[in-house]
This record gives C-alpha cells, structure tokens and sequence, in this order.
C-alpha cells in the first residue's frame, strides 16, 4: 500500500484522531494535576511582590538600618513596620548579626530570632548573585529555615562593602502547616475525580469515532438497499479516500455495470421475443407454402402435369432452400458471438475479391432492376484478412442494397486507400434507415420494418453477421445517411497486409 493510501485510510485516521485527543487528556490531565495537587495559590499582590517589588523594597530597607545595626529596637520597629505591608503574604523578613543570630524579624510574634542560627558563611554565599534559591542547603531537613531563605542583602555599617559583614537582611517565605492525613485524603479523592473525568471524556470519544463511521457505513448501507429494491439509478455519494469511502465507489461501479447487465438481459429478452417473431415470420411462409404444394401432391397427384410437377417441386425445393439458409445463419450467427469461428488470414487483392463478389450479385441486381458499380482509387494495398468471411461481408451489405433499393436505383462500391489499410464504402440511393432504426440494425434479429418494409423482410441476421465479421477483423462497420433524401452508406476498413 503506498503512503497515500495509508494517510487516506479509516484506520489510519482513527488512530491519528484518538491519539491526538490522548495527547489532549493527558495534557489537559497534567495541568489539572499540576494546578490542583501541586499548584501555589498566591495572595492578591503576592506573586508582583516576590517578582517585582521584594528586591527593590530589601534594598531599601537595608539602606534604613544598615547604620543602626547595633539599634535592635529600631530594627524590630522598622521590620514590623514592613511587615504589615506584606500581611498575608507567605513571606517574612529577618536580620541576622554579624554572628548568624536573628536579632528582629517583620513578624513580632515569630519565634525565629530565638530559634535560629545560621553559618555566616552561608549567608555570605546566598548573598551572592551567582547563589541558586532553588537549592537546598540542608537536604536533610526539608524544613529547615535555610532552605526557605529567598534572598539576601548584605549589611555593612560604614558602607565599606570591603569590610565584613555587620549583619544580614534575609527574606524567606513562611512554612507551610500541613495535614499529612488530611491531604493524603484530599489527593485520593481528586485523582478519583480525575480518573472518572478521563473515563467519561474516553466513552465520549470513542462514541463520537464510532457515531462518525457507523453513520458513514449506515448511509453506505441504506444506498444499497435503494437499489436492492429496485432504483437502479441510485448511488452512493460516499466518495472518500478512505475503505469506506474506497466500499463506496466500488459499490458505484458495481451499481453501473450490474444496470448494463440488467439493459443488456431486457435488450436481449427483447431479442428472444423478436427472434420468435421473426423465426416465426420466416419460417411460416416457407412451411405454409411447403404444406400447400405436399397438400396438393397428395389430392391431384395422379392427375397433375408433368410440366406442374415440375414446377411444384422446384417450389418445394426453392423453399427448403430457404428454411436452410435461414438455419444456417443462426447458427453461422452463434459461432460468432460465441467465438468459435476460426479466421484464415491471407494477403490478397481486395479489388479482384469485389469484383468477384459484384459478378454473382449481378443477377439479383438485375432482377431488382438494380444496377452496381464497382469505383477503385489508385495505391491500393492488398489487405490481410479472412477472404471467404469479406466475401460475407459484401454479400450481405450488396443483398441489402440491392433488396432496399428502388426499381432504377444504384449501388456504389468504393475502394479506397487509408493510414491503417483499404476502406470499403457501399452506398445505395434507397430511402435510407431512420434514426431510430439505425442505432439498431447491427443488432441481431433487428428488422427496419418502419422505414424499409415496403421492400420486402428479412431475417435481420445478414448485418449483424457482417458487423460481427468486421469487429473479427480488428474493425468496426459504420452506417449512415447518404443525405436528408435518403441512401444509406455502410463502411469498414480492413488493415494492410505487411509488405
């Protein structure tokens, strides 16, 4: 299967769908983790504080206390001072001495000041720019007061940043109280939630993939009971590059050619009821003429003539003489259409294959008061086919000519030569074949009754063994209207033979 087919197909489509709305849940369900488990929830200001204003407002402060660093007092007033502007934040502010103590925090009640000591060292090393707050410089306790330390600002008396340290300014954020128990119950319960959330959003899409392509295959379905039951003009308009839409146009193309079968089947019921008709026709007056001459030998034998004798018998014979041409063109008919005639290719002259063929027509042409006339154009080649299968051909077409015509009419052949080969053209200025009868007279046991009958009814076999003979040959026999007074024009071409 190509790439093509395999990007168009349902399968692939429904894999890329559902993939991409799992891809969706589990983004969607990582956020919702993310925001519900693990999210912080900031206080109105809080987040502008910590990302914006905290730095500049420590700088500040620092400056305020950084002569009065021996003042504790005056450093306790000023950082609860800012402490409020800060209330209900998760962040307190503290200064520690030049020997690691906390001497006053922004929260007066916090019991840092008296609970805390930290290496110099340490807050020498965080003061820096190049110190990463996300570390924990005491892994072993995660709540340990130096692993919530946010920033800090070094505090120097006389200015002199050369000098050590007088102290410390420190921003760290509050520690969190939390309810093991309580939260580990919270937890279960919001990935309860989340699970039944991602089961109902699962059914939901997969009842959507499956609504789309049942619908797709529930239209597929109702087209072909359409024509199940009769519509054979009804198709599918499914027409997608995917199976289904692939089901449909094969559906269409089935629908098409089962309509042909069916035309064909009535067209050809048609026939069996004209072939009755005609078999009928052609054979009842032979027969009838046959049992009127037996009848007759029967009652007036011993007192015919010889001389009428003679003559009912030649009737007799002239009729069986019929009854087995007739039979031998049905089955002559059978063998073509069911291919079981063998064709002798030979090279030969067509020219003097016509006029052979115009010297045995010449008798009926003359009885018709018919006359033909043969025409051949210069370079003709000589043509590769079957000699005694075109002497049919031209049999037939020259017999239905000449039948057709009128008493003082002429028949025209004319050879000549084409790109593939030779082209035959016989033409008569009968009263020509309507349009309607036309598009038929190659079908077998087709008579043009309605714009020939007045000269006579055949069989309706001669040019649909011609036609046949022709489309054998690699051609295909033509028939038109010389012009609006009529004439009728039948051609074909025969291919060259190889020089």
């Amino acid at each position: 299967m190509s790439a093509r087919n395999i990007v168009h197909s349902l399968h692939f489509r429904i894999t890329s769908v559902f993939l991409l709305l799992l891809v969706a849940v589990f983004w969607g369900y990582t956020a919702w983790v993310d925001h519900s488990l693990y999210g912080v929830e900031w206080a109105p200001g809080e987040q502008e504080w910590y990302d914006i204003y905290r730095d500049a407002e420590m700088d500040s402060l620092a400056v305020l206390i950084s002569d009065r660093v021996d003042d504790i007092d005056y450093i306790a007033a000023t950082l609860a001072d800012y402490g409020r502007t800060i209330a209900g934040y998760d962040a307190e502010m503290a200064m520690f001495d030049a020997e690691g103590l906390v001497v006053a925090t922004s929260d007066p009640d916090s019991l840092s000041h008296v609970l805390v000591r930290i290496q110099t060292a340490l807050l020498d090393s965080m003061s820096l720019e190049t110190w990463d707050f996300t570390s924990y410089p005491n892994p072993d306790d995660m709540d340990a007061y130096e692993n919530r330390i946010t920033a800090v600002v070094t505090l120097h008396a006389d200015g002199d940043t050369l000098n050590a340290a007088d102290g410390w300014l420190v921003s760290t954020f509050t520690p969190l109280e939390v309810d093991l128990e309580a939260n580990t119950e919270a937890n279960r319960v919001r990935m309860i939630w989340g699970a039944a959330v991602i089961l109902v959003y699962s059914f939901f899409v997969g009842l959507t993939l499956l609504t789309w392509v049942s619908r797709r295959v529930r239209s597929l379905s109702r087209d072909m009971a359409t024509f199940r039951e009769g519509d054979f003009e009804h198709r599918t308009a499914d027409s997608g590059a995917d199976e289904i839409g692939r089901l449909g146009q094969d559906f269409n193309r089935l629908a098409d050619r089962l309509t042909t079968v069916i035309a064909e089947l009535r067209q050809s019921e048609e026939y069996r009821s004209q072939l009755v008709a005609n078999i009928s026709h052609d054979l009842r007056t032979p027969m009838a003429t046959l049992r009127s001459y037996v009848e007759s030998f029967m009652l007036r034998w011993d007192s015919l003539e010889a001389a009428d004798r003679d003559r009912q018998l030649k009737t007799i014979t002239s009729n069986l003489d019929n009854l087995e041409g007739l039979i031998e063109r049905l089955f002559e008919l059978t063998r073509l259409d069911n291919g079981n005639v063998e064709f002798r290719r030979e090279s030969f002259s067509l020219e003097e294959l016509a006029v052979d063929v115009l010297d045995r027509m010449e008798v009926k042409a003359t009885e018709h008061g018919v006359t033909i006339d043969l025409s051949v154009e210069d370079g003709l080649p000589l043509v590769e086919a079957d000699a005694l299968r075109i002497v049919q051909v031209l049999q037939n077409l020259l017999d239905n000519a000449i039948k057709f015509n009128e008493t003082g009419g002429s028949v025209w052949v004319t050879l000549r030569p084409v790109a593939v080969g030779v082209e035959v053209e016989v033409r008569d200025d009968g009263p020509g074949i309507s349009d309607e009868d036309r598009t038929h007279v190659f079908e077998r046991f087709y008579t043009a009754d309605k714009s020939r009958s007045d000269k006579g009814r055949g069989s309706g076999l001669g040019l649909a063994i011609a036609h046949r003979i022709v489309t054998n040959h690699g051609g295909t026999l033509t028939l038109e209207n010389a012009d609006e007074d009529g004439g009728a024009i039948f051609r074909f071409t025969l291919p060259a033979a190889d020089a």
